[in-house]
């Protein structure tokens, strides 16, 4: 990152000229929104500067002259925890006008812009312990890190210590020893986050997982094969998954060994005690005192009272409580070996900053963030606490949602369901999962969904016309999307009607009640999107739809002009099999659950502020319509949740059929970003990947959707039912 050449101040003299009078008024205000802007970045003092970009309590505007300098002593942090460099000398202060372009420098150039947005990606995933009202203290730190990557047009590095071992109570905190569905949320919710860095900036971000497994183990009396068994598990999920943003580092990784890719069980078990003295020694302080560290540094402390809390449970029934005298002798120990792990928590904070210089610091346990970013790994509905998989249960609720809990809360309440013979997860106990005597399988899918596919030794026999619908449907009302994979005869054309009508009220259209949607080839302004290889705007289906409303004698209503009064009437399901998929990377149908919009929803918006709002759609096209006084939110007709209705707006750019311009027409019109980007959010909407012969439904109330592009000449095609 450049060096400071140079300071601007709001308290320079006032030109005397009328002309210059004026330009210094509105430029005062515009250095004012400024650094009202930039004062989310966090407080902080003159030691600490090392950016461009702001210095709140001196009310000074920090400015580069050498944007191109990128030597190690301009590096604003390396990944450590302490930060004491002193800054450059600033310049004296000059006149606000002559400084003019100067300012507009700082903030108009386009890779700070971008490593804005990028850093901002990254703090909407973070949830610290705010000591005051800005939500990330340390984004002055990591703004010029990410602003250096994206100059060179280098892939953001990430790292996030972390995926140790599972807690060894096995009784009451977690289901086993081995990585579970806990750790798949987890490790999706990681590489969702570098993937929608993705979307904005081409190279990328990786999150780069170092095991702290044997960094700990011993204290725990955790035996070394313990930590190669889940640490290679954890590997075997990130292939599997294809998380291809996520990799995993090993201590001997970070030790600098060579070739470590090849390293098996065996060779690992037999050297690991020396790893690990290795580490000590290597980056280890021989006067670091773990008490002082606790009484005067914040996370430190933070750090510490978690241990000794997940310590408590975690060694509740190992021989450490079972040979200990009293109470107290259990609390003395556990106390010594949280100041332990205090300790060697450092050296191997020691040894990632060596390793991972430039790299934004994550971290999972709560921190005040001015030195990293503490993120939930798997957020928890209204609020919950943190709590990490490797020390917890997952809990599914009947309405799709992950909670982590501890075992010994759920098991009178939730079923445990097994994976390849393992304990995966809680499930809560409901009737809707008994299928009778079809045998079959859920797949809880992130960030919602639910995939039913058969069971037991007869499933490929086993077809859709042995499937009870009405359960279907009430599981889709609860968990869309719902789709019913590996069920034989799903593209009988008669058979996937006849199930339509088991499902509901099949509603026709004017080309009958099932649309074949594929490619029809036409170009023209008059074609519908629908049945293109275009990808499709946000929406609901039947937002075009509407009846007229009549009188309790069956008459239709009048409007004073005379006009027919027509209410929108979209379909409450979609039911869809696929007849043939696009290639692999395309075509995917994207699902956004109002459930989770609302739960990642940002202040200062509310629920109760978005169900005041009112919209408008301009349409030209196939869909020509202009409609106004719509509403953002409904509540869902069977368990009142909020819901969003949308249609995303869509200009000539993205379209050769029908565009839509959509105006706020109550609130602000920033409200038309937010929604588009969270019903965009990887925490909120699912990328669903069609396979032949798959059967969908999905819930049209509480639910958006949408397509991705895909190639003209390919043979994609769904068959699609609406049904109320």
């Amino acid at each position: 990152m450049a060096v400071i050449s140079q300071a601007i101040t709001m308290q320079a003299p006032t030109p005397q000229s009328i002309v210059d009078q004026a330009r210094f008024a509105a430029l005062e205000k515009q250095v004012e929104l400024l650094v009202n802007q930039v004062e989310q970045f966090g407080p902080f003092t003159p030691t600490q500067i090392k950016t461009p970009y702001i210095n709140r309590s001196h009310h000074v505007l920090l400015h580069s002259n050498n944007s191109s300098d990128s030597s190690s002593d301009s590096r604003s942090d390396n990944c450590s925890d302490t930060n004491t460099e002193s800054p450059r000398t600033t310049s004296p202060a000059t006149s606000a006008i002559q400084s003019e372009q100067a300012i507009l420098e700082i903030f108009d150039k386009p890779s700070t812009k971008l490593a804005l947005r990028i850093v901002e990606i990254i703090q909407g995933y973070g949830q610290n312990v705010s000591l005051s009202n800005v939500p990330w203290a340390g984004k002055t730190k990591f703004l010029p890190i990410v602003e250096d990557h994206v100059i060179k047009n280098e892939t953001i590095p990430m790292v996030l210590p972390a995926f140790p071992f599972k807690s060894p109570n096995r009784k009451d905190k977690v289901i086993g020893s081995l990585p579970d569905l806990g750790e798949e949320l987890a490790l999706m919710h990681l590489n969702g986050l570098c993937e929608s860095i993705a979307e904005i900036y081409e190279p990328g971000a990786n999150v780069l997982l170092a095991s702290d497994g044997l960094v700990y183990n011993d204290l725990m009396m955790i035996e070394d094969s313990e930590v190669w068994d889940y640490s290679s598990a954890v590997r075997d999920i990130i292939k599997d998954k294809e998380l291809h943003h996520i990799s995993a580092h090993r201590i001997v990784d970070l030790l600098g060994y060579p070739l470590t890719h090849n390293l098996g069980r065996e060779e690992y078990l037999i050297h690991a005690g020396c790893y690990r003295r290795e580490l000590v020694a290597k980056y280890g302080v021989p006067d670091f005192d773990s008490r002082e560290a606790i009484r005067n540094d914040k996370d430190t402390a933070m750090t510490y009272r978690g241990y000794i809390k997940f310590l408590t449970k975690d060694l509740k029934h190992s021989r450490l409580a079972t040979d200990s005298q009293s109470k107290r002798k259990f609390k003395d120990t556990i106390e010594d070996i949280a100041l332990k792990m205090i300790h060697r928590g450092k050296i191997f904070a020691a040894a990632i900053n060596q390793k991972c210089e430039g790299f934004v610091r994550l971290s999972i346990h709560p921190s005040v963030g001015e030195t990293k970013l503490t993120v939930p790994l798997i957020p928890q509905p209204n609020g919950g606490a943190i709590m990490t998989p490797w020390h917890s249960s997952v809990a599914v609720g009947i309405d799709g949602s992950f909670k982590t809990v501890h075992a010994e809360d759920v098991r009178d309440t939730h079923d445990l369901v097994l994976r390849n013979g393992r304990p995966y997860c809680f499930r809560e106990k409901s009737d809707l999962y008994d299928f009778g005597n079809l045998k079959v399988e859920f797949e809880h899918l992130y960030p919602c969904g639910l995939i039913i596919r058969p069971g037991g030794e007869s499933h490929l026999q086993r077809s859709l016309r042995d499937v009870n619908m009405q359960k279907v449907r009430k599981l889709a009302e609860l968990q869309s999307p719902l789709v019913m994979r590996g069920f034989a005869e799903t593209t009988e054309r008669e058979l996937f009607i006849s199930k339509a009508y088991e499902l509901g009220e099949v509603l026709p259209w004017t080309f009958g009640i099932l649309q074949e949607v594929k490619d029809s080839g036409r170009t023209d302004k008059l074609g519908s999107n629908v049945v293109s290889n275009e990808a499709m705007p946000m929406h609901f289906d039947g937002v075009f739809k509407f009846v007229v409303r009549k009188d309790e004698n069956g008459n239709p209503i009048l409007d004073e002009q005379g006009n027919e009064v027509k209410d929108q009437k979209p379909p409450k399901f979609q039911y869809f099999t696929a007849i043939a998929t696009a290639p692999k990377g395309s075509g995917y149908t994207l699902f956004a659950a109002s459930r989770l919009f609302f739960q990642y929803l940002p202040a200062p918006y509310t629920v109760d502020r978005l169900e005041a709002v009112k919209w408008r759609m301009d349409n030209n096209g196939f869909w020509d319509a202009k409609m106004q006084d719509l509403d953002l939110v409904v509540r869902h007709h069977i368990h009142n949740t909020p819901c969003v209705r949308w249609h995303q707006p869509w200009d000539e750019s993205k379209t050769k059929f029908s565009t839509c311009q959509v105006t706020i027409e109550n609130d602000s019109q920033e409200i038309v970003e937010l929604v588009d980007r969270l019903l965009y959010d990887r925490r909120v909407c699912l990328r669903f990947t069609w396979e032949q012969g798959d059967i969908l439904i999905a819930d049209n109330v509480s639910m958006m959707h949408t397509r991705t592009a895909f190639t003209g000449d390919c043979d994609r095609e769904l068959w699609r039912i609406h049904f109320d």
